[in-house]
């Protein structure tokens, strides 16, 4: 373990995300100060419980107003000492950080992206065009603002599949992309929420194997690296070596001289060839695979002492969610899942679960989690399913 001659006070935010619980052990295990935050809904995060958490504060949702927002994160800041920010942004919260950082703040930031940036890689269809413009794979995009855009669109010429996306974040609207063109295409299309304000992007339907990525750049450079496969709920991280993803990351990276936290979803086609299908600016919760590195805290602070890029260790175990997986073998109706499902029990590392900081385990599947219902339950809001990971419940209008 390289543990740091100058502990930092490190301020992480996304405080009720396991990826924030993972960057906090070890950030905390290098010899820093650790300093977690989190919106006020979600006070009973049960990571504040962890003993690599100096302090827990929460702050008042961003929907509420970013100047009280910004009030309570620069008091923290002061009181704390606060030395390196470090992103754990939600969909969202990543326009709040680039507002805050355009203030000028005194507090180390460069993880956070300015909002030139996040036009460019947070948009669906401009990622795409600025992919091709460097030379790049991707699939092909078009930019619907208003229903009649459809009009322009000869679905019976090709053979092509198209799948709809919303460019403006919704929770739910990401749980049903049909492919286009379908028989009740138009019913369904007269339905949706379409204008220049709520723009979506009609993108090529890419048939092969799914992968995704977590990068830590710098200066265009990449000094932390993982590619996972896939899975069905985005809840377990086993990671590969990928070399043409790998190529792909680095050379957009490179081409825009990129400072932060980049995250990429790809299907690698039947070909070998690459495309992105999505960028998302923040910290992805293939992360987890790092939980026994000792050299993240290097990457992620740009330590001299780094050397060679930073990944996974290659007997790292896969991680996952221990109730959504146990749910998963309940509902098992297949041998062949049965024994998928007890793998992983048996093979696997629990995203949460640590020896040396047993209690966020208990308190985020037995406090945390348990509060979110009884609120939602007293609210009258209806949530479609459990985030165990994000720690969260997936309901309408959420974060």
């Amino acid at each position: 373990m390289f543990i740091s001659e100058h502990g930092e006070n490190i301020l992480i935010t996304g405080g009720k995300m396991t990826k924030a619980l993972q960057l906090a052990r070890l950030f905390a295990r290098a010899g820093h100060k650790v300093v977690l935050i989190e919106a006020q809904k979600y006070w009973a995060s049960g990571h504040a419980y962890s003993n690599c958490v100096d302090k827990f504060y929460t702050l008042p949702n961003s929907r509420e107003g970013s100047e009280a927002y910004f009030s309570g994160l620069e008091s923290i800041v002061a009181k704390e000492a606060i030395d390196r920010y470090v992103p754990v942004a939600s969909p969202t919260s990543v326009y709040l950080d680039a507002k805050w950082k355009s203030r000028g703040e005194k507090v180390y930031h460069e993880l956070i992206f300015d909002e030139a940036t996040l036009d460019i890689i947070d948009n669906k269809f401009q990622l795409c065009k600025k992919a091709r413009e460097i030379g790049l794979s991707a699939p092909d995009v078009t930019l619907i603002t208003d229903i009649k855009d459809f009009d322009t669109i000869d679905f019976s010429s090709s053979e092509k599949k198209y799948i709809l996306k919303s460019l403006t974040y919704n929770p739910l609207e990401r749980l049903r992309r049909p492919l286009l063109p379908f028989k009740e295409q138009n019913e369904y299309l007269s339905q949706l929420d379409i204008s220049h304000e709520k723009a979506w992007v009609l993108q090529e339907f890419v048939e092969g194997q799914e992968f995704c990525t977590h990068s830590t750049v710098r200066n265009g450079e990449v000094l932390l690296h993982c590619c996972c496969p896939s899975s069905d709920f985005q809840l377990r991280y086993k990671h590969i070596v990928h070399q043409d993803i790998y190529r792909w990351v680095t050379k957009f990276v490179a081409a825009l001289k990129l400072t932060g936290q980049i995250s990429f979803d790809f299907i690698v086609r039947p070909d070998g060839r690459v495309m992105p299908i999505e960028c998302n600016p923040r910290t992805h919760s293939a992360v987890t695979s790092f939980y026994n590195s000792d050299r993240l805290p290097l990457a992620y602070l740009g330590d001299s002492n780094l050397g060679a890029i930073c990944s996974p260790d290659p007997e790292a175990k896969e991680t996952y969610w221990f109730y959504h997986e146990l749910w998963q073998l309940f509902t098992a109706s297949t041998l062949s899942k049965l024994r998928e499902q007890l793998h992983i029990f048996f093979y696997g590392k629990e995203a949460i679960l640590d020896g040396e900081d047993p209690l966020p385990f208990l308190m985020v599947y037995h406090w945390h989690i348990p509060a979110l219902l009884l609120q939602s339950f007293l609210s009258g809001k209806r949530w479609i399913r459990i985030d165990f990971n994000i720690g969260k419940l997936v309901e309408a209008g959420g974060d």
